[in-house]
């Protein structure tokens, strides 16, 4: 019905919360109440995506079901390994990259491979390991019941590879005309590629469909319960909301968390000591959605804070919380006031002596750019690992519509005789 009118007719999207009466619901009175109200303007509705955006949403969920199976299908992978005696997962880190995927398909082939000439097929960094490689192959039980097994399973995985793969190019197709946003929303720590398209899929580009940052967070149920009574906050959980926004903002949460020098790094370990990780994390899911509004909305490149300024903020909250405890056991206003006043001043006093140069104005941030990503696949078929996309650009605030830039030479082999001049 929607694809229908919506060209023809304005949809307004509201919840019925005024219900008949037991025994006196009809069809034709839940039409009459909600019309008679919005006839007056007295409703208010919900987001309701564009058509774009219903279809770029249907391609970010499939993904997160393609890539739950391409994990599964993992999984099972490993447990016939288990069984058949190949420990492989205990001395590699990714069993299914580029070394893990060659002495999978050797033990695949059915030959009779010594456990040395199956170490030796790893590669970089993993041939410091071959001598513990060659302990966890030596004395494998695979046979062609196992070989079978996982025979089955990697057919599996290559097509679900291939689709992921297919998937997410038309996934850059769609997005194509938020191009701005999608590079926009990479700025932020802890968000990547395929999690700004999954935030831009499921709240779309247009900040103006929600008044204020905590309309966002209400309508995505990414906000703390609301349960108080004489005066105290008891203990309530969030409540249900867009599922596949909240597991992406946990994800990028938990990536933001574990940023060096971000500020959701100092906020997830001042909460994590008073409410766990899972709950930290929501916190933290919580305040990127904040920071992702005010990014959408006055479309900006995002900035970290200067740790001196978020210093002294928390600084003067610990300042606060501790003078209003002490006036609540009943110590002097006037001693408390002193205190407060000479807290409040020392660090003015301390700088006044020799202040600091202005510090550089750093450079906007580089965020990878609309290209497609290089592909390495192993010797079963599916791709090993992704590496990030070549070409890169920068998203300028002070040069509206600038063209965007290229990503500067690689530091490493930075030696005259070693470096090589970069090209796009």
């Amino acid at each position: 019905m929607k694809n229908i009118l919506e060209d023809s007719v304005k949809i307004t999207l509201v919840c019925a919360k005024h219900k008949p009466p037991r025994g006196d619901k009809t069809d034709f009175r839940d039409a009459k109440n909600p019309a008679h109200l919005h006839r007056h303007g007295l409703l208010t509705g919900s987001f309701l995506p564009e058509r774009n955006i219903v279809e770029l949403r249907d391609l970010t969920r499939r993904r997160k079901k393609l890539s739950g199976n391409l994990r599964a299908e993992k999984n099972r992978i490993q447990k016939v390994l288990e069984v058949a005696n190949v420990k492989v997962g205990n001395i590699v880190s990714d069993v299914f990259g580029v070394s893990g995927q060659a002495m999978v398909q050797a033990l695949l082939s059915g030959k009779e491979l010594k456990a040395e000439q199956v170490a030796e097929l790893a590669q970089r960094r993993l041939r410091h390991k071959i001598p513990e490689l060659t302990e966890a192959l030596e004395r494998h039980q695979m046979n062609d019941h196992h070989r079978w097994l996982i025979g089955q399973s990697v057919e599996h995985l290559v097509l679900l590879d291939r689709q992921l793969e297919e998937l997410e190019a038309r996934i850059l197709v769609k997005l194509a005309p938020y191009q701005k946003q999608y590079e926009l929303l990479q700025t932020i720590p802890g968000i990547q590629a395929m999690t700004a398209a999954s935030i831009i899929a499921e709240i779309g580009a247009d900040m103006s469909k929600f008044a204020t940052a905590k309309a966002l967070c209400n309508w995505s149920g990414i906000c703390p319960g609301n349960n108080r009574s004489a005066g105290k906050r008891k203990h309530s959980h969030s409540r249900k909301g867009n599922k596949f926004l909240l597991e992406a903002l946990t994800e990028a949460g938990w990536a933001a968390a574990h940023t060096n020098g971000s500020i959701f790094q100092r906020k997830f370990h001042r909460w994590v000591k008073k409410m766990g990780k899972q709950k930290a994390d929501v916190a933290i899911a919580h305040s990127l959605l904040r920071v992702i509004y005010v990014v959408l909305k006055e479309e900006c490149v995002y900035r970290t804070p200067d740790p001196k300024q978020i210093h002294a903020l928390e600084r003067s909250k610990l300042i606060h919380h501790h003078s209003k405890r002490l006036r609540e056991l009943g110590a002097d206003d006037e001693l408390i006031n002193q205190m407060v006043a000479r807290l409040a001043a020392s660090p003015a006093a301390s700088s006044s002596p020799a202040p600091e140069p202005a510090a550089p104005t750093p450079p906007p941030p580089r965020i990878p750019g609309f290209s497609p990503a290089r592909v390495c696949r192993g010797a079963l078929g599916f791709r090993a690992r992704q590496t990030r996309p070549q070409k890169y650009s920068v998203v300028r605030e002070h040069a509206a519509g600038a063209p965007l830039q290229g990503r500067p030479p690689s530091k490493r082999n930075t030696s005259p005789q070693t470096q090589k001049p970069h090209t796009e």
